[in-house]
């Protein structure tokens, strides 16, 4: 049976983080062999004391990286919605899974809840949807549902030969990993070539569909991106729809980043042409914080998901009932699914549209500010006009500037206070900068950008 003391002792313990961590730095890195050597990790043959689990518990909350800090601006993501926190605390308590509408009504109809809005702020007047494990999984789910959709006898038969993707050179690289699970193989995923800001080339796209046609290929997928890793940048999703409505291909947009523009009536115009996308990757997770994973596979094509993925499963646990059709599990790729609705639909509920459009608001203007700052500066230059909240910089430097900021980087995680990440592109090394953290204030990129500049000034002066 659980003891009520255990947890009693992490509440206390996760409480007690919570009310120090926002405005600590985001924590220095160990190497592996520190962390074996500093700590016992081994799994033993007989149970530990209170005491020992304690101190697991704490070792575990000071040695991993703080996503929750201001200071932490190197992934797509950073802090969390504090009753997104409650639901995801409250999921792991009931420990359901969502395959099932009998083992998890709540769940099931507050999912539902969710998708139903989220198509209604996509712009189609009805859809269908699934929570997956990440974008990644979304992008594979799109795959998925356009071949199914397009060459129905796949299901069964297999999918015929000759199949080809089209998708940006700066797609994410989940497109790879999907050629790879599909048995498309990554040589049929065309990179169509994007233009100085990171975005899809339409002329390019056009040429290389009528190219692959002529060759006797059959291109049946496009997928746009709408906000690159990188730079942040949105394809032009108006354009590559008339594209993909010439040719009868499915239209895939990759949101996975920037989707959560939606929500904004000031900058949802970033999106512009996303109604006329068949399928849609949205991860709530990142702009709007409803922690990791929160990721949405969204599609205009009601009831489709259940007739690509249904198959099996009938003979033990998806039974005749008049909730058979609230079951989810038929419509996923997973059978075990956790509930991870609760955490976004409380978060939505406590701030309502017009709450996640303030957040969205604040961090593109976060985003003006550190675009400012940088340019103000004249040992910082601002590399690309930025789209949305990616800021590509590099301190100024006259010679060996790719290992320059390499070093100012490792130097900064070394110091455990800020994280923040570097990206190369077109041979050039530069700091990307991510503005998604609610709490986020210029103080803090004022320091950030002081301390870069010391340190690249103190490289500069040793030759470096």
């Amino acid at each position: 049976m659980m003891k009520n003391q255990s947890l009693h002792d992490a509440l206390s313990l996760m409480s007690a983080h919570l009310e120090t961590t926002f405005e600590k730095g985001a924590g220095k890195i160990k190497n592996p062999e520190e962390l074996k050597t500093k700590y016992n990790l081994s799994v033993p043959q007989e149970g530990r004391s209170r005491e020992e689990l304690l101190s697991d518990m704490q070792a575990y909350l000071s040695e991993t990286t703080n996503t929750l800090s201001p200071k932490f601006q190197n992934q797509l993501f950073s802090g969390i919605q504090p009753y997104a926190l409650a639901g995801d605390w409250l999921s792991s308590l009931t420990n359901t899974t969502m395959a099932t509408y009998e083992v998890s009504p709540m769940a099931t109809v507050l999912e539902r809840e969710l998708i139903n809005h989220m198509i209604k702020k996509v712009g189609w007047i009805t859809g269908d949807g699934i929570m997956v494990t990440g974008g990644s999984n979304a992008n594979l789910v799109g795959m998925i549902l356009a071949r199914n959709n397009l060459y129905p006898e796949s299901k069964i038969e297999g999918a015929p030969s000759g199949l080809v993707i089209f998708v940006s050179e700066e797609a994410h690289y989940s497109f790879d990993k999907a050629s790879n699970i599909t048995g498309l193989g990554s040589a049929n995923v065309r990179k169509v070539p994007s233009d100085r800001f990171g975005r899809m080339k339409t002329d390019a796209l056009r040429d290389m569909i009528k190219l692959s046609l002529k060759k006797g290929e059959k291109p049946f997928f496009v997928a746009a991106t709408a906000g690159t890793t990188v730079l942040g940048a949105y394809d032009p999703l108006d354009e590559i729809s008339q594209i993909c409505k010439e040719n009868k291909l499915w239209f895939h947009v990759d949101g996975a980043w920037g989707a959560s523009v939606l929500v904004s009536q000031k900058h949802r115009s970033l999106m512009k042409g996303i109604e006329k996308a068949d399928s849609l990757a949205w991860d709530t997770h990142k702009m709007m914080g409803t922690g990791v994973i929160s990721s949405f596979f969204l599609t205009n094509q009601k009831d489709s998901l259940r007739k690509s993925h249904d198959g099996g499963g009938n003979n033990y646990i998806f039974h005749e009932s008049d909730s058979a059709s609230w079951d989810s599990g038929p419509s996923s790729l997973q059978c075990g699914r956790r509930n991870d609705a609760l955490k976004v639909w409380l978060a939505w509920r406590s701030l309502g549209d017009a709450g996640f459009e303030k957040i969205i608001d604040l961090h593109f203007e976060n985003a003006t500010i550190a675009r400012n700052l940088i340019s103000q500066n004249s040992l910082l230059e601002l590399l690309y006009e930025p789209e949305m909240l990616n800021i590509c910089f590099v301190f100024k430097a006259m010679k060996n500037s790719n290992q320059i900021q390499k070093e100012i980087r490792k130097r900064l995680l070394a110091e455990g206070q800020f994280y923040v990440n570097i990206s190369t592109r077109e041979d050039q090394t530069f700091f990307r900068l991510i503005t998604t953290n609610s709490l986020l204030q210029k103080r803090h990129l004022e320091e950030l950008f002081g301390r870069i500049i010391q340190i690249g000034q103190n490289l500069t002066k040793d030759n470096l």
